[in-house]
């Protein structure tokens, strides 16, 4: 990718950087006047900003000069970016200062700013952008000379820019050497990007010679790549597609039916299909399919397809699309399903459409297989499909099922639901385990609730309800149970729970307990 960064933060125009709403200091004022192009009132106020805040004294400097400019006042700005420079040599400004003078042509020569070994490359390569605009002529051998000599890959991905940007023969010509000859693999790739962008008829008679003629398979990606930049009529499918049909590389042949794919060429794919082999090259057309939007084809695939990773990616692709019909599709689609691999990769299809919960309800109910069961249970919780979750629990029976429909509320952050499974639950399994979901979904009034449950819990669920100030690193409410507890064991537990916990109330609760003790 081309990088032009540095060449933007350099050219600083008139776009300035939006002012407060109400301009109350000189600066402020300036900046204001700069705005609405009172170019003179704005030299003003940045002439008695400079004098009164010295913080900004240096950008109200440039700010006055580039005012002063806009003003015709030519002179003058030059007398200010040279007080500016003998005053705060090491501003950022400074730099700022010389591009403010280049764009003005008051700064040397631009070819002379160019091969002076005193301006730093930054300077250099906007001084070449400028010349490259107003004398393409001459600028021309100073930007390849640059692309030869510089040692900055960026600086060289920026000039092969500029040269793309031209028209002259010459540039086109060197990035064609570039192209074809480098030897730096970067280099060469955007050089195959810039032909792509020329699209002119040279450019792809030879990205075409650089792909049969090429024995890296980097340089024959970059062709690709270039041909879908350059796309402006069917020629270029016909191109990809008779590149596919003698490339033997898996791997190219995936990358030219990707790109097949971006420039919609649908037609082509589908005539494609059929004569692959290759498991991975046949998915990488149905991830084609979906990247130029036709479902259609991938339905088709479903009616014949028996390959269970080409039927994974095909509903994949139904379900990324989500056009008109497709849940009803898949759900049809699951019926018939005879692994049950297919039936959870539906549930999940169903799941990133946001359209799985009836499928989910009907897998609970009805399924036998106990892993299916546990994946639709939690698929209802990433939805937080709690009403649908409180009916599940209250007529399932299944102990295991119970405690995954207690994860799954969890997940949805039912704290209702967790709090009604508790006010009428008597399995003390499930009990506990509810008073410990309700700690790990970390609820705000989670702990206020457990401690006004403990004096009536069973002991096993006392020890959940400990747990779970534990787990919500809740050491008041440890405190509050410790402090009406009577059983030894439970005591203990509890205070050995205030000793992990790294809080400044059980440590105060602590040192209290033990001087009292002393």
């Amino acid at each position: 990718m081309v990088h032009r960064n540095y060449l933007r933060t350099l050219t600083l125009t008139a776009v300035l950087v939006a002012a407060t709403a109400l301009a109350q200091t000189p600066y402020d004022e300036g900046q204001k006047a700069l705005r609405e192009q009172n170019w003179v009132v704005a030299a003003d106020y940045f002439k008695r900003a400079a004098k009164e805040d010295k913080e900004t004294a240096d950008a109200s400097m440039y700010w006055r000069a580039h005012a002063l400019y806009k003003a015709g006042r030519k002179k003058e700005a030059e007398r200010q970016l040279s007080t500016l420079e003998r005053k705060y040599p090491d501003s950022r400004w400074v730099k700022e200062a010389l591009v403010l003078q280049i764009e003005h042509d008051s700064a040397p020569a631009l070819a002379d700013v160019v091969d002076e070994s005193g301006i730093d490359e930054d300077l250099r390569m906007f001084a070449l952008a400028q010349l490259m605009d107003r004398d393409p002529e001459r600028a021309l051998p100073l930007v390849l000379d640059m692309l030869k000599s510089t040692g900055s890959e960026n600086t060289r991905n920026d000039t092969l820019f500029m040269l793309g940007m031209s028209d002259d023969p010459r540039a086109q010509e060197a990035i064609a050497q570039i192209a074809r000859n480098s030897k730096d693999p970067e280099l060469q790739a955007n050089a195959i990007h810039m032909l792509g962008i020329s699209s002119s008829e040279p450019s792809i008679d030879l990205l075409a010679e650089l792909y049969k003629e090429s024995d890296n398979i980097k340089v024959k990606q970059a062709v690709i790549h270039a041909y879908m930049i350059g796309d402006e009529s069917g020629e270029l499918v016909e191109i990809l597609s008779g590149l596919l049909k003698t490339e033997e590389s898996p791997e190219l042949q995936r990358d030219i039916i990707r790109t097949l794919g971006l420039m919609d060429a649908t037609d082509e794919l589908r005539s494609i299909y059929p004569t692959l082999e290759n498991s991975e090259t046949k998915a990488a057309v149905l991830e084609a399919y979906f990247l130029a939007g036709d479902t259609q084809i991938l339905r088709q695939v479903l009616e014949t397809e028996t390959d269970p990773a080409l039927r994974k990616a095909a509903i994949h692709g139904i379900a990324m699309e989500d056009d008109e019909g497709a849940a009803a599709l898949l759900e049809s689609v699951y019926d018939n399903a005879t692994t049950i691999e297919e039936k959870k990769v539906i549930l999940e299809s169903l799941a990133m459409m946001d359209d799985a919960q009836d499928l989910a309800l009907k897998i609970v109910r009805t399924e036998t297989d106990v892993e299916l069961q546990r994946e639709a249970i939690h698929m209802l919780g990433i939805m937080e499909a709690t009403e649908e979750m409180g009916a599940l629990y209250a007529n399932i029976k299944q102990l295991e099922l119970r405690k995954l429909i207690l994860e799954s509320m969890m997940i949805a952050d039912d704290i209702d639901g967790l709090q009604k499974v508790l006010q009428s639950e008597e399995n003390e399994e499930l009990r506990a385990q509810a008073i410990q979901m309700l700690a790990v979904s970390d609820d705000e009034n989670a702990g206020e609730y457990l401690v006004g449950l403990y004096p009536q819990a069973s002991r096993s669920e006392k020890k959940a309800v400990i747990q779970s100030m534990m787990i919500m690193d809740n050491a008041g409410g440890l405190i509050e149970l410790l402090k009406t507890e009577t059983d030894p064991e439970l005591k203990r537990e509890m205070l050995q729970m205030l000793t992990i916990m790294d809080s400044e109330e059980s440590d105060q609760y602590l040192f209290e307990m033990l001087e009292k003790k002393g």
